[in-house]
């Protein structure tokens, strides 16, 4: 037994923590999806922000390249250059205008030097329209976009000031640095030019633009994730510990009540562990099958089958033994109606029932289910009074045996002479049948004040018109004895043990008997 704590302890101990690790790493993993599912939105939001301001700054470079579209393919005179220099201060973020021949293959006309030969690779714009590069011939480490405008063999060439590109991306870039990205060159938020796709470790997010070639991206670093974590939610990260000790503490304590025999019982209850065993009795004289008493048994799962005595005390001081011999009835009756037709004519079935059981009125809506389902064939019902527990008469008690009465239900006194309430029931209830303990019956033969004990309670009995039930029969010797009384019933290991209800049906249901 002390073994048998010691490992139940143990086990206790060990779902505890086990039930601590999982809060906590649920906790742990809540937090860190929130912060992930919030890094990735926040993301998202700054990604589209400067996707937004980036097409904001290209569609100015349109507006300008639209409104220089009529000097396109005119010689490059004075006026033609004023135009592009005019579209320069009148049109932010502009920094250039050229006009090209040859699909922006030459460039012919400059807003800075007026006139001018020049040749760009039509190759290196990506989708023929942008251009991402480190500087000019003026500017040569001053970042910008080159936007063309492309109109038959004609095009126009658009400088698009990289410092204010790369301001976008530095103000953006809070918890994740941001890049731009044009075709296999990248800027970042130092407005540095580099070749090559952006890369890091992490997860990666990007957002294109709808309107225009290039991407934003971003990279969520683990180590962002976890700073984040620290500086936004440190009270979770304290929290989810302390309710993982809470719900470890609260599984030790729950534990500690599951193993208890009462929370077995309820257990076995809800699985229907708890079973009918059947006893049969028979008639006085020609030893005839003409009842039974239907006994409980608990068929634990582990433990095997559970004798009477060691749950039957706990069931009627809990209060469980009302809901437990409902069961027992249902099955009984679930078993029994269909073979109703076998039965002997006046069977009768007899159930054990305690002081619990008056408390309310619920168990004459069970005797009331258990006798319709015998309408074809009526059997009698018996219903057993144990001495366990003294029945106190009240109105609801009152009530409960007038209503039994009105079923028909029979009322026995069990063990009669044992308890010190027997004469108190004879007096204050209608009883119909006595049952001579089995432990008057058992010293017939060997205790002469066994014998006069049972010859006076038969007397008793007659003398008040009641049914006879000897119990406990298990010897030749004692049915000698009683059989001058003629009495009404007898039951006990001599005719039969208590029995499952298939071998019940096979030893005294056959067609033999």
């Amino acid at each position: 037994m002390f073994r048998a704590n010691i490992n139940k302890t143990r086990t206790r101990l060990v779902v505890s923590v086990v039930a601590f690790l999982l809060i906590v790493a649920l906790g742990i993993f809540s937090v860190s999806w929130q912060t992930s599912q919030g890094l990735n939105n926040d993301a998202q939001e700054r990604l589209g922000m400067a996707v937004q301001q980036v097409d904001m700054m290209l569609g100015n470079a349109k507006k300008a390249a639209k409104a220089v579209e009529p000097f396109l393919g005119k010689p490059c005179s004075q006026d033609v250059v004023l135009e592009l220099r005019r579209q320069i201060a009148v049109v932010p973020n502009v920094r250039t205008i050229n006009l090209a021949t040859e699909r922006g293959k030459n460039i012919y006309c400059t807003a800075l030097f007026g006139p001018r030969n020049g040749v760009v690779d039509n190759n290196e714009y990506v989708n023929n329209q942008l251009l991402l590069m480190s500087g000019n011939e003026i500017t040569p480490d001053h970042p910008l976009i080159a936007f063309r405008d492309l109109h038959g063999e004609n095009s126009i060439l658009i400088g698009v000031d990289g410092y204010y590109l790369h301001n976008i991306l530095n103000l953006l870039s809070t918890h994740a640095q941001m890049t731009l990205q044009i075709g296999d060159q990248w800027m970042d938020a130092q407005g540095k030019v580099h070749k090559g796709i952006y890369s890091r470790h992490g997860e990666k997010i990007e957002l294109s633009s709808e309107h225009y070639p290039y991407q934003v991206v971003t990279f969520i670093q683990h180590t962002s994730h976890w700073r984040y974590v620290l500086d936004y939610s440190p009270i979770s990260l304290f929290l989810f510990p302390l309710l993982g000790l809470f719900v470890g503490f609260m599984t030790f304590m729950a534990l500690a009540r599951i193993g208890t025999p009462l929370a077995m019982m309820k257990a076995g209850m809800a699985n229907h562990e708890f079973i009918p065993y059947v006893q049969p009795v028979v008639d006085g004289t020609q030893h005839q099958l003409t009842g039974c008493e239907v006994l409980m048994r608990w068929q634990h799962p582990q433990m095997g089958l559970i004798p009477p005595y060691q749950f039957i005390p706990l069931a009627e001081e809990s209060g469980l033994i009302v809901d437990m011999t409902r069961q027992l009835m249902a099955q009984t009756r679930d078993i029994y109606a269909p073979l109703a037709q076998q039965l002997p004519d006046n069977f009768h079935f007899g159930f054990n029932i305690c002081a619990c059981h008056f408390k309310d009125l619920s168990l004459v809506e069970d005797c009331k289910d258990f006798l319709e389902a015998f309408k074809a064939k009526p059997i009698n019902l018996v219903l057993e009074l144990t001495e366990r527990e003294l029945i106190v008469p009240s109105d609801i008690t009152d009530s409960l045996f007038k209503a039994l009465r009105r079923l028909g239900v029979l009322i026995a006194l069990d063990d009669f002479g044992t308890g010190h309430s027997s004469l108190t029931y004879l007096q204050k209830f209608h009883i119909d049948f006595l049952k001579i303990d089995q432990s008057f019956i058992g010293r017939i033969g060997t205790d002469a004040l066994s014998g006069h004990i049972v010859d006076n309670v038969i007397d008793l009995a007659k003398r008040l018109d009641m049914v006879i039930v000897a119990e406990g029969i298990e010897t030749q010797t004692q049915i000698d004895y009683l059989t001058p009384y003629h009495l009404d019933y007898l039951q006990g290991y001599f005719f039969g043990k208590p029995m499952p209800p298939e071998e019940f049906n096979r030893q005294w249901l056959s067609p033999k008997h």
